[in-house]
């Protein structure tokens, strides 16, 4: 009787053990995973959605914005390397609305190197007609402080 329990309790735990556990958002957004971050981003979100749709048009890559379902405070821009992707393989903006109605972000990615990327999504919030990193737009004021 101990030997079919013993199994039983074996079976039930290789079983939980053989099924893949993903990298929640939660568990991305972070210190661990944060890339970078930026300070006053003289934009709003309903102007982010807008660049964000004006960069798609432009130059065919599309970054998804996503409103925090319970703070109009809060928001994300997201780029997935494929519609199924899982936050480990995504890049995440993690947006904040301040008061002035400029933005802080950070950003967020589970695999270093990403850097490259964020700035790509950082130029089509603010300069979406440019199709590669541009830096022009970075608020100088924040350099230092």
């Amino acid at each position: 009787m101990k030997t079919i329990y013993a199994l039983s309790c074996l079976a039930v735990l290789s079983a939980c053990a053989s099924q893949p556990q993903g990298l929640t958002l939660n568990e991305l957004e972070t210190s661990r995973y944060q890339v970078t971050e930026r300070r006053r981003l003289p934009i709003d979100f309903p102007g982010v959605q807008q660049n964000l749709f004006r960069h798609a048009a432009a130059c065919g890559q599309t970054y998804t914005f996503e409103m925090a379902p319970d703070a109009s405070s809060y928001g994300r821009v997201v780029y997935r390397p494929a519609p199924d992707a899982g936050w480990d393989r995504s890049v995440v903006l993690s947006l904040t609305l301040l008061h002035n109605r400029t933005i802080n972000v950070t950003a967020y990615s589970y695999y270093a190197g990403q850097m490259d990327r964020v700035h790509e999504m950082l130029t089509a919030m603010m300069k979406p007609e440019l199709c590669h990193a541009d830096s022009s737009w970075e608020n100088k004021l924040d350099d230092g402080g």
